[in-house]
């Protein structure tokens, strides 16, 4: 019987009839690459001859990820009841070698992982009525004693770098089978009828080939797009690319968005698809954070619904909707999601289930206001909104981002603060507390530039059913892959799985230090529902995700607050900002007060008053100014002037809205003062 021979001349045939992931040079000639999510080579069993006693595989791979499933690097295998063979790769590398027996596989083992971006030998053999043995890179490194005068296989299609059905996933959610592919380039696969070719690949004297380099299509460097560097300040559509086989999948042109600062704040706002847009603050350093998105009760069925389980970006979308020099406003609209793409607390009735918008606020000096409003007709039920998430390259783990002695800083508003590290006594936990009623907390990410937020303080009842602002901080050994807590079922992962613990740094993962609670800025009955529901937040919430078919015919709106954006310095340093936007001070036109909007973070004019506009501003220690935004409704003129206490204000930004009800002026003022200061404006 001749050797079986998948990958080697044939290769250029099966690349141009069944296999579209491309190749890359490889061993000797091309290598095929798979691209880790759906890729596949399956001969059919007729065009495959089945050794029916001894036989040895033997391959070389080069493996980028590892998957989440058992993933066949070839097999041969019945999809039912064990039977036939398969030579395959789990989460940590390590490669494995089973054969079927009666009623149960017989396996070996490799005791370690195999490494990343380069070629490594698997070679594995059956011995008819004897033994399987395993060997990597020329060396063996298990073999198990077996009866089996044969293996059936005749029946069975050669599958390569794919599972033929799914499988339980590793660590987590094992009882949610997934498909699983290959990710990475395979090459000189060899199916041969005889045991005496793993005794002379035993023999050989092992040299490692160099492995695709990263400037090889398809071998790309990994990293999380961001966008370009030293953006002005502005909102930018900017098409954010990841690695070529990842942006292929996506459908639609949409662009993602990305929020520049100008060159002296070297960080970026980030939406993009690849997370469902979820905004990420980007440090000079290239490390990622999220501050979280609406999370809802367990009551779609698997797991809880959020962005984080909307995959394809299919219930999520962003846009621009105010870009000037004064101010850039961004939209992120999604629907939390189950992982079954249900949607929480939605009425079989009218269809509506829970939706939220999140609408971002930029002003130039890198402050932004989020406000996060979520309709629903469960307005008890339980509800999380703001967690702390640094979000991982493919190469990151969190000690990697994270200073053991450093996490966090946090401080409350009379001025009283705290710098945490890491407690690693006592079992892990996420309600380790911090400073009570803090609600100032800056993200240490071994940057320059690190990622803060204000909480706003409203004395309700926040989602742990406490009063005022709240921030619990992680704390703990989490596992022995890393002592902080470490994932990777999001981001960028297209496999549905609930969650999932990391084990490799080897795809794009998560990590997570706080969680912060408040008081909602506002619930409103939008809907009251048949018969009326009555939601009373002054009241304590049970957050029961029970509701009732009569409560779901009712629509809440319910708004969050808060003030982000990333510093130089500590929470104690944010305390001004803090109180200029929770406790702005009074400002007057011509002696009229001017409404301040704390959902804007800006002084907000009825109607556009006539040039020029005095303007005093009462500020003082605890109600200081730190940056000033003025709305002018009705007005599209640019001021020639403005003076602060009879001195030219020249820094100052301005820019025109553009509404179908007419134009705006947006103004915004660089000043910082905690003393009266007298503005005016002039044409």
């Amino acid at each position: 019987m001749k050797t079986i021979i998948i990958l080697q001349a044939a290769l250029s045939a099966l690349l141009s009839m069944s296999f579209e992931s491309g190749s890359v040079p490889g061993v000797e000639g091309q290598a095929a690459l798979f691209d880790g999510f759906d890729s596949r080579m399956v001969v059919p069993a007729a065009e495959v001859a089945a050794p029916d006693k001894s036989f040895t595989v033997d391959v070389w791979v080069c493996p980028i990820a590892f998957p989440k499933s058992p993933c066949p690097v070839a097999c041969r295998q019945s999809n039912d009841a064990p039977g036939g063979w398969s030579l395959w790769l789990d989460a940590w590398g390590k490669a494995h070698f089973r054969v079927a027996t009666e009623e149960e596989w017989k396996e070996v083992c490799s005791s370690e992982g195999l490494p990343l971006r380069q070629w490594s030998r698997l070679t594995a053999v059956f011995r008819s009525g004897c033994s399987i043995r395993l060997a990597v890179d020329g060396k063996q490194v298990d073999k198990q004693t077996v009866k089996n005068a044969s293996v059936d296989q005749a029946d069975y299609d050669v599958w390569i770098g794919r599972t033929p059905v799914p499988a339980p996933s590793f660590l987590e959610n094992k009882n949610i089978p997934i498909y699983s592919s290959f990710d990475g380039a395979i090459d000189e696969l060899c199916i041969c009828p005889d045991r005496d070719t793993y005794k002379e690949v035993l023999k050989q004297k092992f040299e490692r080939p160099e492995a695709p380099g990263t400037d090889i299509p398809g071998f790309e460097e990994r990293i999380l797009p961001s966008g370009p560097d030293g953006l002005a300040f502005g909102a930018w559509q900017i098409p954010l690319r990841f690695y070529g086989a990842f942006d292929r999948r996506w459908r639609g042109n949409m662009p993602d968005v990305v929020v520049g600062f100008g060159p002296e704040q070297p960080w970026k706002v980030v939406f993009w698809r690849g997370i469902s847009y979820a905004p990420c603050f980007v440090t000079e350093k290239g490390n990622w954070f999220c501050n979280e998105f609406v999370e809802r009760a367990k009551v779609t069925g698997w797991g809880c619904p959020e962005s984080m389980s909307d995959k394809h970006a299919d219930y999520s979308s962003v846009r621009i909707v105010e870009n000037t020099p004064a101010r850039n406003v961004v939209v992120w609209r999604n629907l939390p999601v189950g992982l079954n793409q249900k949607i929480p607390f939605r009425s079989e009735e009218t269809q509506w289930g829970d939706c939220s918008e999140e609408t971002y606020i930029f002003y130039p000096d890198g402050a932004c206001v989020r406000k996060m409003e979520v309709w629903t007709s469960a307005p008890g039920a339980w509800l999380e909104w703001s967690q702390s998430l640094q979000v991982l390259h493919p190469s990151q783990k969190p000690e990697d981002v994270l200073d053991a002695s450093r996490i966090m800083s946090v401080a409350a508003m009379d001025g009283r603060s705290e710098v945490y590290g890491w407690d690693f006594d006592g079992p892990a936990r996420q309600d380790a507390p911090t400073l009570d009623g803090a609600n100032i907390q800056v993200t240490y990410l071994k940057s320059e530039w690190n990622p803060f937020l204000i909480l706003e303080d409203g004395d309700g009842f926040n989602e742990k059913a406490g009063r005022g602002p709240r921030i619990d901080r992680y704390s703990g050994r989490w596992s022995k892959y890393s002592d902080f807590p470490w994932r990777n079922h999001w981001p960028v992962t297209q496999d549905y799985v609930i969650g999932r613990y990391a084990c490799m740094a080897d795809a794009a993962s998560q990590t997570y230090t706080a969680t912060q609670y408040n008081a909602p800025h506002s619930v409103e009955c939008i809907i009251p529902g048949t018969p009326a529901t009555v939601y009373d937040p002054s009241v304590e919430p049970k957050y029961t995700s029970k509701v009732s078919p009569e409560e779901l015919s009712s629509t809440w709106k319910i708004t969050k607050l808060m003030l982000c954006g990333c510093t130089d310095g500590d929470a104690a340093n944010l305390l001004p900002l803090a109180k200029s936007w929770l406790r702005a001070p009074r400002m007057t036109c011509w002696g009229e007060e001017v409404p301040y909007d704390v959902t804007q973070r800006a002084y907000v004019f009825p109607s556009s008053p006539a040039m020029p506009v005095r303007l005093s501003v009462e500020a003082s220690a605890e109600h200081p100014a730190e940056g000033i935004c003025i709305i002018l409704p009705g007005a599209d003129d640019v001021p020639d002037a403005i003076t602060l206490d009879g001195r030219p204000l020249e820094a100052f930004k301005a820019g025109v809205r553009q509404e179908w009800s007419g134009p705006g002026l947006i103004l915004w003022l660089p000043v910082s003062a905690e003393s009266p200061v007298e503005i005016i404006i002039e044409k």
